[in-house]
């Protein structure tokens, strides 16, 4: 009997060294393993690498956003990747984006290409305008056509494929398979430092303007293409011009051309360009439109009346058209402006210049920005902090503007909110140059977001109350759960490079439906809220209202936003966090962003 129970517990011991090898020999010889076929594009800021495909393995190293792993294998929503140092391990699915390796034969004989002929361009999962959107494209960029389907081009982006709207695009033939972009070629740099009596006309889509010739220094202001500034001096590749406000700023060379100044009586007063330079994001999109690519319906038509009135402190202008239309309306700062484009429309008799001088608007511009298709843009210069909403008619032959100042006096009561601080042990999150962790910074603002929420009225539900961490789904089912009002996400931002800083908010740009677009609209306001809230108390580079497909915003079923209120990776900002001043200065514009969005909404 002995003798048999040891036979069998050495041929056991025979059959697992077998099994083990030829697994090792399958795994080695594995053309997953050897050769990746699609490559995981980080898009988390900071993200965790694991020993195993779930929440409960160990993290041991940390990746960025925008770096590039070879995929080694998937469970489930987990990938297998391969790190630049050589070691393997697993990424959550939920934040990365999954591109092919190899890019499709493009044939170079009669190859028809498409130029984006409009700023800011959704690029699609698939042909229609219910599809997610995967990319953005800028005017001049060119792209490879692969198919067609009805009135959308599928065009090779350099790492995969994408939907492009066709009346969105000019057709090209027989140009090059590459994608690329037109670039306005850099000003030859005058050699004197006084360049006065030329004007630099912007050619870059949406421009900074800082305090000094450099990326370093602080933002005073932004202009669009097409606007004309007086140049007063340069240094190098920048120039110093002077902005419709009065002030002084510098701007880039190489997104501006000059031309010699005309008499002031023959200057006409600009029109705004709403798209970002490097992001184009939208910032106020009709909940009815998911999405600039939508068709404008009814072909051109022209813009009939423009009609203004001022009630108890409310400036409404209408807008009345002769065709159906669709919009885009978009709000720039420094100074501040709301900016709509009416797509299908030209500008008929609307008088350039419209004076107002009310509470919230100095004037209304309007010019004919586009021919073929037609695009009329009018800017509102706004005053005292103004707010904005927009409101199609039923026909869509009408546009409402209504301006206002809101006040937050009460606005809190019966509301209820969830506070996410990010992270949580043993998750640092992203980690300083002195150590200090973006775990331990969150949750102690979140804890002072809340108590100021609860002493206006607002009930208030914490995703996490301690030093744990809790799974990216189950914060936002807890949202869900409680049917909150709101979501608001609290981090700090990570990069390799150490210079870069500021603050900027995140929303998700939903699924294309027409509730997620209802939820788009909303987040979208109330993280303009906070943005500038959180830019005009912290006082950092505004980074801007960003999308993003996070898991908290993408699950939630309510208005929902992820704050990123500075860079724990920059010397000077690590420093900040660790002071009282900053984290009450945090909370402070956290809650007041939400107080104006909530009265906003009840003005509705």
């Amino acid at each position: 009997m002995h003798f048999r129970s040891s036979w069998r517990a050495v041929f056991c011991l025979w059959l697992m060294v077998f099994v083990f090898f030829f697994c090792f020999v399958l795994l080695w010889t594995s053309p997953g393993l050897s050769e990746a076929a699609e490559t995981a594009v980080v898009t988390g800021t900071i993200v965790n690498i694991r020993s195993g495909p779930t929440l409960d393995f160990e993290a041991f190293a940390q990746v960025k956003q925008g770096d590039r792993l070879p995929v080694l294998d998937k469970f489930y929503n987990w990938y297998y990747v391969k790190l630049p140092s050589g070691v393997n391990g697993w990424i959550s699915g939920q934040l990365v984006r999954i591109e092919q390796s190899e890019p499709p034969e493009l044939s170079s004989g009669n190859l028809l290409t498409i130029m984006i002929n409009a700023d800011g361009v959704n690029i699609r999962s698939g042909p229609g305008t219910t599809y997610e959107i995967v990319d953005r494209a800028s005017y001049g960029q060119h792209y490879p056509v692969l198919e067609t389907s009805g009135d959308w081009y599928k065009v090779w982006l350099g790492t995969r494929t994408g939907w492009v709207a066709g009346w969105l695009v000019a057709r090209k033939e027989g140009v090059s398979t590459t994608p690329t972009q037109t670039v306005p070629p850099a000003p030859s740099p005058s050699p004197a430092v006084q360049t006065g009596g030329k004007t630099a006309v912007v050619t870059g889509s949406l421009v900074n303007v800082r305090k000094g010739p450099g990326t370093g220094n602080a933002l005073v202001g932004q202009v669009a293409r097409g606007d004309e500034l007086p140049v007063l001096g340069q240094d190098g590749d920048w120039y110093q011009i002077k902005l419709a406000n009065g002030s002084n700023g510098w701007v880039a060379g190489w997104l501006v051309s000059l031309k010699d100044a005309v008499p002031p009586e023959q200057v006409q007063t600009p029109v705004q360009n709403p798209v970002e330079n490097q992001n184009p994001q939208p910032v106020n999109v009709d909940a009815s439109r998911g999405g600039e690519d939508r068709k404008p319906e009814g072909g051109s038509g022209k813009a009939l009346s423009l009609q203004v009135k001022e009630t108890d402190g409310h400036t409404s202008a209408v807008v009345v058209a002769d065709v159906p239309f669709e919009y885009e309306a978009f709000f720039l700062s420094g100074p501040d402006r709301l900016v709509l484009d009416l797509k299908g429309i030209a500008k008929g008799d609307l008088p350039a210049v419209t004076e107002i001088n009310s509470k919230t608007v100095k004037q209304i511009r309007v010019g004919q920005y586009q021919r073929e298709p037609d695009i009329t843009r009018l800017v509102f210069d706004l005053l005292g902090g103004a707010q904005y909403v927009t409101t199609h008619s039923g026909d869509k032959k009408s546009i409402s503007i209504e301006t206002y100042i809101p006040t937050i006096s009460g606005s809190y009561k019966g509301t209820t909110i969830v506070i996410d601080a990010g992270h949580g042990k043993p998750d640092p999150g992203a980690i300083g140059q002195n150590g200090l962790l973006e775990k331990d910074v969150t949750f102690d603002i979140a804890k002072r977001v809340k108590k100021l929420l609860e002493a206006k009225g607002a009930k208030v539900i914490m995703t996490r109350t301690g030093d744990y961490e809790i799974g990216l789904e189950e914060r936002a089912n807890k949202a869900n759960k409680a049917g909150a009002d709101l979501f608001v996400s609290i981090h700090v931002n990570a990069h390799t490079d150490p210079s870069i800083g500021g603050t900027m908010t995140y929303i998700h740009n939903g699924n294309g439906t027409a509730a997620e677009a209802t939820r788009y609209q909303e987040s979208n306001r109330l993280a303009r809220y906070i943005q500038a809230e959180l830019v005009k108390k912290l006082g950092l580079r505004d980074g801007g209202v960003r999308s993003a497909n996070f898991v908290v915003l993408r699950q939630t079923s309510m208005p929902a936003v992820l704050t990123e209120l500075a860079f724990i990776s920059n010397h000077d900002e690590e420093k900040l966090m660790q002071t009282d001043n900053f984290r009450n200065k945090s909370a402070e514009a956290i809650v007041n962003g939400i107080g104006y969005y909530i009265s906003d909404k009840k003005s509705r």
